[in-house]
């Protein structure tokens, strides 16, 4: 008899602990509320985007960290690892307004030219000098420095200009190359490269990407080419 109420006796005592271990595990899946500015800003949760502007965080026992992304039209893009032992339960995060791309223009405005070529026809009465000096005077207006300028091969580049906003970095540069068709017409091939970096990365080579994109600022070299050489692009 008392080796019955033993043995029940400690099965309670097991289905205790089970139950004090079982809520122990519980506890550790911590949960955070995060919000973004703006609130249309979507939320990606390690790769999945699971909401817009805000976003209860569960924690499972094993993570120690979650990986987010945030995104929204107009800002820049934003990743952050939010650790578990963060004591905060609520977390607030703002994207910043994307300077560069207000800024710019690209296909979406109707202007879809950056990192392509694009020929331009000169008018048939113009003499190659003539066509010289005036796609001499677009590049150096335009741009501060020349790295090529071969007439004899009706060549030109330009050095990167590099423009400045408070996380990015856009730089420019023009190409342009004389084109054979075997018509009697010149015609030349044209590229205004655009490239982006962050702040943060600074001014190597390997910091930049393209950017679909060219700075309002040397749209005017568009029009120029069609003004300077009455040229269709």
């Amino acid at each position: 008899m008392v080796y019955n109420r033993h043995k029940l006796f400690m099965k309670k005592i097991l289905v205790i602990l089970v139950t004090l271990i079982s809520f122990g595990f519980s506890s550790n899946a911590e949960k955070k509320t995060v919000y973004v500015i703006p609130e249309t800003a979507k939320i990606y949760y390690n790769g999945h985007e699971v909401g817009n502007g805000s976003y209860e965080i569960k924690f499972s026992r094993n993570e120690d960290f979650v990986m987010l992304k945030f995104e929204a039209p107009g800002y820049i893009s934003r990743t952050v690892k939010l650790f578990k032992n963060n004591p905060k339960k609520t977390v607030s995060y703002e994207l910043f307004v994307d300077e560069a791309m207000q800024n710019s223009i690209g296909a979406s405005e109707g202007v879809d030219v950056a990192n392509k070529f694009f020929s331009v026809t000169c008018k048939k009465d113009m003499t190659e000098d003539v066509i010289w000096k005036r796609l001499m005077n677009i590049a150096v207006t335009n741009f501060e420095y020349t790295e090529v300028r071969d007439k004899a091969a009706g060549w030109i580049r330009t050095a990167w200009n590099k423009d400045f906003f408070p996380f990015q970095i856009v730089r420019t540069r023009l190409e342009i190359q004389l084109q054979f068709t075997g018509e009697e017409e010149l015609s030349y091939r044209v590229k205004i490269s655009s490239e982006i970096a962050d702040n943060d990365c600074g001014n190597n080579n390997q910091c930049f990407m393209r950017y679909d994109r060219i700075l309002k600022k040397y749209e005017q070299v568009i029009s120029e080419l069609q003004t300077s050489l009455g040229s269709n692009l």
